[in-house]
């Protein structure tokens, strides 16, 4: 009996031994806990039918390849969407199909890649793919790459680009400018602060896109301190746009708001701006509508031993850490697509999305604490796709799959970026002496409480108003005077009526409100946000606003104002503001800086930007022509400021220089310097010394042609860049105030309003 049992154990182990040779012979082993460097680069070396097959297959493709690229997958014949995305003569679009793709699916100048297509591209990760998956995504990714795609879109068949479509991204490679959020202004940040809200900051703090952690929903937000603004910062890698109707949520959301057969039918902000995420902040984000510069190109992995409602979330989280360890970013842009989804089971999608719910925070607290042990990007992508494999994130499959991945990567010429440790602390907020300092504090909040549809009433402005100056009249009610106890009001409803019949007033809810204060901000500002916050579509404080600590938000008042603001109305948290340090405002010499300041943020959709101080009262309500710049003028000639050796003509011709000097090849100032002959040339300009024509721009910005009051002023955003790239460097240069503000009016088509807008 004996025998046989030896003989058995014996086969057995034979078996066995015959297996895991066949296994290792073929590539296909088990990954150990370890990776095997050495094989890894074997495999490199033994790639060669890769670049033959695939020029071989190019042969045979449409003709049309440009540096954009668009991918999607496909089960159904070419759909209305995928048409028009076809269109775009400056993208190519490659088409992914799998088994139930249509055989006869073509569309002209469409690169169309069936299952036969992909296996015969030549790219090893390709062939180990799951058929009928979403993730074949992944061969129309490397097809894109391998031919010199610089820019990949990736989206769906059933998504479509709304408003400004794919030109709401930013496609420069080399700087940007604007919001940033980061949690690094608090010293032992939680992860909590650390996750960062996209549908909170375009408006919706009431929704949460899917693969946000559930844990951390409750009592997030993006506190005072989350936000910087910056003038110059490195673009972000991966941008994803926000979609309008029935955005990315999770099964939870759809269950509680959709309806059962017709969906979402959700709307944001169109004021609130892109926002930068920097390293070390996260966020969930899909396969759906988002771009991918170069430098991301590693991280387009899908994997595939994940559910579908997971795939895209988790390369999210994985390119992210990575990302981060290169010092790259990702960023969130305004809505610029829609996406009517078809009925389907939320249930099913629930049952999906079940390690979304119970993973995600566990994957955020894992890449926030990752370190990678090796020297070059390539090596610590497969890296980290062994540690997701062994945290139980993801199959060993998948670390495999990625290591092919790579390979197929280094195989068709693509570059990793280059590791870079400390990335963190990149763009701290600058030295408030510092007047060129990059970055600053700031903070926003948006509201999506304006319609659609500009010719519906603003019900919620409206009541909205109706609180704030009930809360003025409490205030006025404690006072020696009687006027605000006959103080009525109207219903929310009626005011909307009235409201919607007044242009001057709709206009406004289309316009930015900036106060300025020539020093630290000191009281007020809760009566102030009370008389202008809900009538215009946002108001910011621009001027030194000290540093407020983590529990600042619970206190009626700003932190470090000395006590001053006790008497007036109690601040409305949050608050929009810049700030502007004592040294940059300069007694309120250089206040002009912050409309290069609020240009900086690139708030969406708005008319204009009317800024006056905060001693000086707008009567909001009378009619102004919103299509060119108006101001209050006061006399002839330069005023008393331009003799003054610091502020005056010096400084004017220092910003000349600069203008020549410095920033000559800086692509903003180009682009004023483009402008200002034509702006100067406009209409004939005297010298009103010398009674001549005077037709040299820079000439003319020596002539005093009349100055102004600048306590009021309104720039239309037609003519928000001009003036903000000016105020940047005239700031530099310490021009005056008020002599900025006079050769901004006369530069440009401007009206005088001979003080119709104060009291």
């Amino acid at each position: 009996m004996a025998q046989p049992i030896l003989f058995t154990c014996a086969l057995l182990l034979v078996s066995t031994v015959v297996i895991m040779v066949f296994l290792e012979i073929f590539e296909i082993s088990p990954i150990s806990s370890r990776f095997d460097w050495a094989t890894i680069s074997r495999l490199q070396l033994e790639k060669s039918s890769g670049p033959n097959a695939f020029s071989e297959l190019m042969a045979k493709m449409p003709s049309k390849r440009t540096n954009k690229w668009i991918v999607v997958t496909s089960i159904q014949s070419p759909t209305e969407d995928v048409k028009r995305l076809a269109s775009y003569p400056d993208w190519t679009l490659v088409v992914v199909g799998d088994t139930k793709t249509p055989a006869d699916w073509g569309l002209p100048d469409v690169h169309y890649l069936s299952i036969e297509t992909q296996e015969s591209m030549g790219f090893d990760s390709v062939t180990r793919l799951p058929k009928r998956s979403y993730t074949r995504k992944n061969a129309g990714y490397l097809y894109a790459i391998a031919n010199g795609a610089q820019w990949i879109y990736d989206t769906d068949d059933d998504n479509k680009p709304y408003g400004k479509g794919l030109d709401q991204f930013e496609y420069s490679s080399d700087r940007s400018r604007g919001l940033r959020f980061t949690t690094l202004e608090w010293p032992n940040t939680t992860l909590q602060e650390s996750l960062f809200n996209p549908y909170r900051h375009f408006g919706r703090p009431d929704m949460w896109p899917r693969g946000f952690p559930l844990e951390h929903i409750k009592n997030h937000g993006h506190y005072d301190g989350s936000y910087r603004l910056c003038h110059v910062q490195r673009p972000a890698a991966v941008q994803q746009g926000i979609v309008q109707k029935d955005p990315d949520v999770d099964a939870i959301y759809r269950l509680l708001h959709a309806e059962p057969t017709t969906g979402l039918d959700e709307s944001f902000s169109e004021f609130a701006p892109p926002v930068i995420l920097a390293p070390g902040t996260y966020a969930p984000w899909n396969s759906q509508n988002t771009l991918f510069s170069r430098s991301a190109f590693f991280g387009l992995f899908l994997p595939t031993t994940v559910a579908f409602r997971v795939t895209d979330i988790w390369r999210s989280y994985f390119t992210q850490a990575l990302l981060h360890a290169a010092g790259e970013t990702v960023s969130f842009v305004p809505v610029n697509a829609i996406q009517r989804r078809n009925a389907h089971s939320y249930l099913k999608d629930f049952d999906d999305e079940i390690d979304v719910y119970d993973k995600a925070g566990e994957i955020v607290q894992f890449i926030d604490e990752w370190k990678c042990e090796a020297q070059t990007m390539d090596k610590c992508t497969i890296e980290l796709a062994e540690k997701f494999a062994e945290h139980g994130f993801w199959g060993y499959d998948d670390a495999q799959l990625v290591i092919h991945w790579v390979l197929d990567l280094k195989e068709i010429g693509y570059n990793f970026p280059a590791l870079r440790p400390g990335a963190r602390s990149d763009y701290p907020i600058g030295e408030d002496k510092d007047i060129r300092r990059n970055c600053r504090r700031a903070h926003v909040t948006f509201s999506n409480d304006l319609p659609v549809n500009k010719s519906l009433p603003a019900e919620k402005r409206a009541q909205q108003k109706i609180n704030n100056f009930g809360d003025l009249k409490h205030w006025c009610d404690e006072s020696p005077s009687n006027a605000s106890k006959a103080w009525l009001f109207p219903a929310p409803e009626q005011l909307a009526e009235a409201t919607v019949e007044n242009t001057t007033l709709t206009d406004n809810y289309q316009t930015v409100a900036i106060i300025s204060n020539n020093w630290q901000w000191g009281f007020g500002m809760g009566m102030l946000q009370r008389m202008y916050e809900a009538n215009f579509a946002m108001l910011i404080f621009c001027g030194h606003y000290p540093k407020q600590s983590r529990e600042a938000y619970k206190n009626k008042f700003p932190e470090g104002m000395g006590g001053g603001d006790v008497t007036y109305p109690n601040l409305k948290r949050p608050i929009n503001y810049i700030d502007l340090s004592n040294e940059e405002v300069r007694w309120g010499y250089l206040m002009y800086y912050c409309l290069a300041k609020v240009e900086e943020m690139k708030i969406q959709n708005v008319k204009g930007y009317v800024m006056f101080s905060d001693d000086a009262i707008f009567n909001f309500w009378n009619p102004v022509n919103l299509n060119i710049m108006q101001g209050t003028k006061r006399a002839n000639g330069w005023g008393p400021w331009w003799p003054n050796e610091k502020f005056g003509f010096q400084s004017m011709n220092r910003t000349i220089q600069m203008f020549n000097g410095e920033y000559l090849k800086y692509f903003k100032k180009t682009l004023t310097l483009t402008n200002l002959p034509f702006e100067v040339g406009r209409k004939e300009r005297i010298d009103i010394v010398s009674k001549k024509p005077v037709t040299d721009p820079f000439q003319y910005l020596m002539v005093g042609d009349g100055w102004v009051i600048g306590d009021w002023i309104y720039v239309p955003a037609t003519n928000i860049s001009f003036v903000a790239t000016f105020a940047q460097i005239a700031h530099e240069a310490e021009l005056f105030h008020e002599l900025f503000t006079s050769k901004m009016l006369h530069i440009l088509p401007s009206e005088g309003l001979h003080k119709q807008c104060l009291p």
